[in-house]
């Protein structure tokens, strides 16, 4: 690891520090300089502004969680559990980074972009993670036989589709509260009609 790497993981573990003891909304950049020893000047150098170092300190986060989670999913029993708990964990991970950065619909319209742009790298490994699951209930005859990696595809996006959509609305309506429990629900819902074997006829 170069000087450059160790400095940029001592910022975004000060940053997270930071997010999670006062959120992104009050949280400055003189915040977690201090906490490094560092001024302000010297963080912009590697980032643009706080919402560009909170996107990419989650990144870097999320990629942790995701490998563990990975780990945690493969010792699940039953195709359909499996793809559930991912799923299911993973959303709940989404709604836990925002909660800890308090951040509010408006600053989260901001952020998402570069979020996005971030993302898509890890999304592919989350992506050929899922379609290896259903491949292995296209085998055991629980799931009708398809591209594999379409559906992980569509799960992902579905499900992400699903959060935003509750999140949009919620920036909309001017509410600084954002509800995902019809969204959980929805997802379940999902999982369940792929799950779904038609009867012989």
């Amino acid at each position: 690891m170069t000087k450059k790497e160790a400095l940029r993981q001592k910022i975004g573990a000060a940053a997270i520090q930071c997010f999670t003891k006062y959120g992104l909304e009050k949280t400055t950049l003189d915040d977690i300089a201090k906490v490094i020893g560092l001024n302000k000047a010297s963080l912009y150098y590697y980032y643009k502004n706080k919402e560009d170092l909170f996107v990419e300190t989650a990144i870097a986060e999320g990629k942790k969680y995701i490998g563990t989670l990975q780990q945690k999913t493969a010792q699940k029993k039953g195709v359909e559990a499996k793809i559930w708990f991912y799923l299911d964990s993973r959303f709940k991970y989404y709604i836990n980074v925002l909660n800890v950065g308090k951040i509010s619909p408006g600053t989260l319209n901001k952020v998402l972009p570069r979020f996005f742009e971030l993302y898509e790298d890890f999304r592919k490994q989350e992506q050929a993670f899922l379609a290896e699951i259903l491949k292995e209930a296209m085998h055991e005859g629980v799931v009708e036989k398809g591209n594999a990696s379409k559906i992980a595809s569509l799960l992902i996006d579905i499900s992400d589709a699903l959060k935003h959509s509750v999140e949009q609305r919620s920036i909309l309506k001017g509410s600084t509260e954002v509800d995902y429990t019809h969204s959980l629900q929805d997802m379940k819902f999902l999982v369940s009609l792929i799950f779904h074997k038609p009867k012989a006829g």
